[in-house]
């Protein structure tokens, strides 16, 4: 599990930064509806990447209580 963990968050960090520079290129070469597409990406996408972590972590300890 904590492979795959390790895994996800290089995933994460690679999406993001790949957003980055894609946003910066779109800016620079004038495309404003993709430039606006990639930044909406460069926040949603970590939005969503914590959102599914901390819902893991809730449904983990689900069956642990007793």
């Amino acid at each position: 599990m904590e492979k795959l963990k390790r895994i996800m968050a290089l995933l994460g960090v690679i999406v993001v930064v790949v957003c980055a520079l894609l946003t910066l290129v779109f800016a620079l070469l004038g495309y404003s509806t993709l430039w606006k597409a990639s930044a909406y990406c460069m926040v949603v996408i970590p939005v969503i990447i914590y959102v599914m972590m901390w819902l893991a972590k809730l449904l983990e300890n689900r069956g642990n209580k007793r």
